[in-house]
């Protein structure tokens, strides 16, 4: 027998990984001296070892390796595995390699940033059409490629290449970017009725009024680079995107389908953005719709904390409660300004952030119980007036509307809503108070 310290040298394996496959219950020692606990094995259990190791080698777990080894399974379904096995790798390694073409195009975008190729946005309508399609969730945008050879090959057998099925679309049903188990659509359009086989539907595509159009000509890998300019065009152009979006193939794509040349038109449904409350109220106000641009220095604001999603508007709740207290902070701080409503930048992901709702300060020599003291930095701000009923639509207009069309981008900080000396607690809803958003070019 030999003690584990020469098996392992045996072997080549350490010991720490002698015992681990012990505990595991993959290669138990001949024996254990049960005075010492010192571990002995023999030279006939080095092929079990090697077996373990061979398989590890080839991408099995340990469980898997386990499971082998305590069915002893016979040369041929241990063959059948291994092809298992070569099939998964031989994925994983088309997936890195797309992967790899992706990091490719996206270092290149960025050494070509601002100089992104021209492309020409156009708006049409689309006219229903009968097509004959198959819609699956796929694991991999490389799926794709699949379904349109099998709809080609169906066409094809049935003689319906030639002038009545170009071009073939594809249209994505997620309503957002989605790295797997995408919802898609390939489809071709049909000049008549045709009959289908499994897994192959013929439906209306219904009529689109407005779409956002452009055209890319290259390489297919580079599509993103239209997905950009066609989503920055109806964003900055006051559009909505209202379903889902289409990718035409006028030419290709040709295997190997990531770097073939292609001419597809990408289209989004769009419609004009509704007019915004806040913007309405503002026109009823007669008042700038463009905000004001200010620095402020940095302030100190103590009052009561919520944490939360304000679902049921428990903010409103926290203001009542500090209006009971602020005699306290009126007692215990100098230097009292006016009224603030801050909210932190950071959110969690469930959507929660901290808010406080409090006045500013100077100086205080005692919080009051339960009483917190934030300090906010110097900013420069956009600055945006409106009323409690209107104080939502403010905020989605500044972040959703104003700011992608300003040239500013959101600072890093917390925004906040300030009340002046004109607002009246008393009549709260008829009192104009502002946002402030934090902001830097």
């Amino acid at each position: 027998m030999l003690k584990i310290g020469d098996f392992s040298k045996l072997a080549q394996v350490s010991v720490k990984t002698l015992r681990y496959y012990a505990e595991l219950g993959l290669l138990a020692p001949a024996w254990i001296d049960r005075f010492t606990g010192y571990r002995y094995y023999t030279p006939e259990q080095l092929p079990r070892l090697n077996r373990i190791l061979a398989l590890k080698y080839l991408g099995f777990s340990l469980e898997q390796v386990k499971d082998v080894l305590r069915k002893d399974l016979p040369a041929g379904e241990l063959r059948g595995m291994l092809r298992f096995k070569h099939a998964e790798l031989e994925q994983l390694l088309r997936e890195e390699q797309a992967r790899l073409s992706r990091v490719e195009a996206r270092l290149h975008q960025i050494e070509q940033e601002g100089a992104l190729p021209p492309y020409e946005v156009v708006i049409k309508a689309a006219s229903r059409q009968r097509i004959l399609g198959v819609r699956r969730t796929i694991p991999t945008y490389d799926g794709i490629f699949d379904m349109f050879q099998e709809l080609c090959a169906y066409l094809r057998d049935r003689g319906l290449e030639s002038g009545t099925t170009h071009p073939c679309l594809a249209i994505y049903y997620d309503r957002e970017y989605r790295e797997r188990d995408i919802d898609v659509e390939v489809a071709a359009p049909l000049a008549a009725p045709s009959p289908t086989a499994p897994g192959m539907g013929v439906r209306v595509l219904p009529a689109v009024r407005t779409l956002a159009c452009t055209v890319h000509h290259g390489r297919l890998e580079n599509l993103v680079h239209a997905y950009n300019a066609l989503l920055t065009w109806i964003e900055r152009n006051g559009y909505r995107v209202t379903g889902p979006n289409r990718e035409v193939y006028l030419r290709g794509p040709e295997p190997p389908c990531t770097t073939s040349e292609v001419v597809a038109e990408v289209q989004f449904p769009i419609e004009p953005k509704p007019a915004s409350l806040y913007l309405t109220y503002q026109e009823q106000e007669r008042n700038k719709m463009q905000p004001m641009i200010v620095t402020k220095p940095a302030f100190t604001v103590v009052g009561f904390k919520y944490h939360g999603k304000n679902e049921n508007q428990e903010i409103k709740g926290v203001w009542d409660v500090f209006n009971t207290r602020v005699d306290e902070l009126l007692a215990a701080a100098s230097g009292i300004g006016q009224a603030y409503g801050v909210c932190s930048s950071a959110i969690e992901p469930d959507g929660s952030f901290d808010y406080l709702a409090g006045l500013e300060v100077q100086a205080i020599a005692e919080l009051p119980e339960g009483m917190e003291q934030w300090v906010v930095p110097e900013q420069t701000y956009a600055v945006f007036p409106c009323k409690l009923a209107t104080i939502g639509e403010a905020y989605r207009y500044a972040f959703e509307e104003w700011l992608p069309q300003s040239g500013y981008r959101r600072a890093d900080g917390p925004d906040f809503e300030y009340y002046d000396e004109t607002f009246d607690v008393a009549d709260a809803a008829n009192s104009q108070l502002y946002v402030y958003v934090p902001i830097t070019k």
